[in-house]
């Protein structure tokens, strides 16, 4: 009897276990899917999601809450981004990567907002005059760049050329409309049709303006035509209906073509990022990623595609450091894998994570001697091992506790 006890706690104590990773697994799952809702611009389906997860708490549970800050901004309700920001502020240590981030965004939403009123007054005041024009032009870049609301930038804008038609400050505005249609609406019809308002009947003397707007158009159009030749190979090729929770394979989908059709997704990733249309890209290799993970070249390019994005583009190293380490989970043997060790290193500096930079830089030196980086890897590890008050602690541990380097009685405890 004791016996079928013991056996019987030991089986309930292992399904707690079991519980207790499966939860954390689910979390880690939730917050990807929470990830591509935002980013595809499903802000209410996304924002339940993380609400969930911020509420959890955990090791999501506060890059949950930032992300709540960033759909309410997107969605202007100003008070309630800054109260989540805060939020994150509070339980961040001061000098972590989310926390400054979220410091930032508060200071973003409260200069934006301050800054509106005080332009606003400029161009009221100043009626017809180049100030006038210039207060407007700054008014749409706070709306534009500060607070993210690109349709009171473009009514900003449409107010210049209307106060102001045929100056070069006109076009200017009319451009920033056409810049925010394609690179941040992702709208290339109405985004073609504003960049074409830049004419020689409307602005005669600005040819150099003319131009460069001729030129985009062509760039745009020839990419975008490549991007839909590639999509309509990889809908010819597809075999069979892709059904959810139906494991297939690749060559199921796609038969002798999959290699083909992977290239073609890696085609389509790249384009989209010439776009600067970056969920577009992610969506693209992870589709890739999803129906043909054993075309491993190509599965690889899209993992690190991926990382990539948010590490060099979209510049969000959390997400960076996670793609990283999925490609190097996934594809420990890919040529690509030595870029992947050194920006995982990059990716833990610029989070301020000191201590696992220098670990992952010292790991580059020591595993890649003759590595593309080599030198700039082996600076940071002589960088990091300094010690110029010679307190015993190396500069990357006076980093990692926010101490001083150049005064021996101010080190870590």
């Amino acid at each position: 009897m004791m016996r079928l006890r013991s056996i019987v706690g030991i089986y309930l104590i292992l399904l707690l276990i079991a519980s207790a990773m499966i939860g954390c697994t689910t979390k880690g799952l939730n917050f990807e899917e929470g990830l591509e809702k935002f980013e595809t611009k499903q802000l209410d389906e996304a924002l339940v999601i993380f609400e969930q997860i911020a509420a959890e708490g955990g090791d999501y549970g506060n890059r949950a809450l930032f992300y709540v800050g960033e759909i309410k901004k997107l969605q202007f309700k100003w008070q309630e981004a800054i109260d989540s920001f805060q939020t994150v502020m509070d339980t961040e240590p001061g000098n972590s990567y989310l926390g400054v981030e979220a410091r930032d965004r508060v200071s973003q939403i409260t200069e934006g907002r301050r800054d509106i009123e005080r332009i606003k007054i400029i161009h009221d005041n100043n009626p017809g005059t180049e100030e006038a024009a210039d207060a407007l032009l700054e008014l749409g870049s706070v709306y534009q760049n500060k607070l993210d609301d690109y349709d009171s930038a473009i009514a900003t804008y449409r107010q210049i050329i209307e106060e102001f038609p045929g100056h070069a400050k006109a076009a200017q505005a009319q451009i920033e409309i056409g810049n925010i249609s394609f690179y941040k609406k992702y709208d290339y019809t109405g985004g073609w049709a504003e960049f074409q308002k830049v004419n020689l009947e409307t602005y005669p003397d600005l040819k150099y303006r003319i131009s460069e707007v001729e030129d985009e158009l062509r760039n745009v159009n020839k990419v975008l035509g490549e991007i839909r030749e590639h999509q309509s190979f990889i809908k010819e090729s597809q075999k069979r209906k892709i059904q959810k929770n139906r494991r297939i394979t690749g060559y199921d989908i796609y038969g002798v073509r999959q290699d083909q059709v992977a290239q073609s997704f890696i085609a389509v990733g790249k384009k989209w990022r010439q776009l600067k249309n970056y969920p577009k890209a992610i969506e693209a290799y992870r589709m890739l990623v999803a129906r043909l993970p054993m075309v491993l070249g190509p599965a690889a390019e899209a993992r690190y595609g991926i990382a990539e994005i948010y590490h060099l583009e979209m510049r969000r190293y959390l997400e960076a450091l996670d793609a990283y380490e999925e490609f190097i989970k996934y594809h420990p043997t890919y040529f690509r894998r030595e870029e992947a060790m050194y920006n995982v290193a990059m990716c833990y500096e610029a989070l301020r994570y000191y201590d696992e930079a220098y670990d992952n830089f010292k790991g580059y030196v020591d595993t890649y001697p003759e590595g593309k980086v080599y030198k700039a890897a082996e600076l940071k590890v002589r960088q990091y091992e300094y010690d110029e008050d010679q307190d015993g602690f190396p500069y990357y541990k006076e980093l990692a506790a926010g101490t001083s380097d150049t005064d021996p009685t101010k080190h870590p405890e």
